[in-house]
């Protein structure tokens, strides 16, 4: 039977460890780049290519002839007449009722620009779609290094607890012996005891959490992600110097500037003449002959010339309009690089500071490894009580969280400030 038993146990985990999923493993510019992808944002970016193509095909459309058919009946109160009788001679008189239906044929010949002033604008439009479709990665960049930091930092938590739990269970199996040999007191046991369940119960909530995170790390990058999720600790030593222009927003600034320079640029074009061919073919009464009374067939061939001779001046305005807002945009931008300049600033500061503590952290920890240690030896000896360990044991812990706590948010510094700069890989 024992040895059906042991069988059976084999079989099993060998088909646990046939069913396992390998654990994944994640860095965090492969998440920002699967989160970039996964994101309803991204198809933006064909989208708007796919608009801006059947816009320039609309645009071009307009050198294509243009068809269209027209059709009126009408009943006036009165006719054109002559007013003279001669003898012998019978002048006709046009009918009150008049039908007609044609068919127009448009070509146009030129237009001054404003077809090459539509397709450029339209150019300048699809680049602006663009650099906001890149200020929204810009914010889903920033969402995937929160969450996948708060990951690193529950991975590091996680071991520290637990190192803390091996040790004051240690310490709890030597205190119990103590008790049973009656050299210790059954109190340090209870003290020893409640100090365990309080560690299990930061470990089960810090888990839960972790768990959290990795789901929500999951829907942004658009994978299943389970709790044995690997993730790298990025390592970025060397920060560059402040620059404000990698932004996308920067971007947009100047774009929007070049979009009011070419409708500037361009306004003149309504004062422009325009010139295009026409032809018609119709059936009606009266044809092109006032005078008769029947339904006759008529074509007619032509040049349209159109030309905007004054405009009060509106195109000027217009023109000022567009050099004023440009002025507002370029006031803008000098704005928003000088609150970038400050924020960076801050956040420099931010890495120094850090990496001033963590300085500190490790003389820290050196030393109240050393008093725990004494601390431990100590109890051991019967010498102090377990309250008195835990908090040397406490503090040694402290000290190590608030090291690992300073390492990753020294990182997430550093990954902060080169994405609040615009830098991508």
């Amino acid at each position: 039977m024992k040895t059906w038993f042991i069988a059976f146990g084999i079989m099993l985990l060998h088909s646990l460890l046939l069913t396992a999923q390998p654990a994944i493993h994640l860095t965090l510019d492969s998440c920002q780049q699967l989160a970039i992808t996964n994101q309803s944002v991204s198809r933006q970016t064909e989208l708007y290519r796919q608009m801006h193509r059947l816009q320039v095909e609309s645009i071009n459309n307009q050198h294509l002839p243009s068809l269209s058919m027209n059709g009126q009946a009408s009943w006036q109160s009165e006719v054109t007449e002559l007013p003279i009788h001669l003898p012998n001679l019978d002048i006709p008189t046009m009918d009150k009722d008049s039908y007609k239906i044609n068919v127009e044929v448009n070509q146009l010949i030129w237009d001054g620009g404003a077809i090459k002033r539509q397709k450029e604008v339209e150019s300048v439009l699809l680049l602006l779609n663009l650099g906001a479709v890149e200020v929204e990665q810009h914010t889903i960049r920033s969402r995937v290094n929160e969450v996948y930091f708060n990951i690193l930092l529950a991975n590091e938590t996680e071991k520290l607890l637990k190192i803390a739990m091996e040790e004051i269970g240690a310490r709890l199996a030597r205190v119990r012996a103590g008790i049973e040999n009656g050299a210790v007191l059954p109190a340090n046991g209870a003290v020893l005891d409640a100090e365990l369940i309080k560690t299990e119960q930061s470990l089960a909530e810090l888990v839960h959490n972790r768990a959290a995170a990795i789901y929500q790390l999951g829907e942004l990058i658009g994978l299943d992600l389970g709790t044995d999720l690997i993730l790298s600790e990025p390592v970025y030593d060397d920060l560059p110097v402040i620059n404000t222009r990698l932004r996308p927003e920067y971007k947009l600034f100047n774009l929007q500037q070049q979009q009011l320079s070419l409708k500037q640029k361009w306004s003149k074009i309504d004062l422009m003449p325009r010139f295009s061919a026409f032809g018609l073919a119709g059936y009606g009464k009266p044809g092109l002959n006032m005078l008769s009374t029947e339904f006759n067939t008529y074509t007619m061939v032509g040049a349209r010339l159109s030309w905007a001779l004054w405009d009060w001046n509106q195109h000027q305005k217009q023109r000022d309009i567009f050099r004023l807002q440009s002025q507002i945009i370029e006031t803008q931008k000098e704005t928003y690089e000088q609150n970038l300049r400050i924020l960076l600033s801050n956040i420099k500061q931010e890495v120094l500071k850090l990496e001033t503590l963590i300085a500190a952290d490790h003389r820290i920890v050196s030393l109240r490894k050393s008093v725990a240690e004494s601390a431990a030896a100590q109890l051991d000896q019967g010498l102090i009580t377990s309250s008195d360990y835990l908090t040397e044991q406490n503090a040694h812990t402290r000290a190590q969280l608030n090291l690992q706590l300073h390492r990753i948010q020294l990182q997430l510094a550093r990954v902060n400030y080169l994405t609040t700069m615009g830098f991508v890989k």
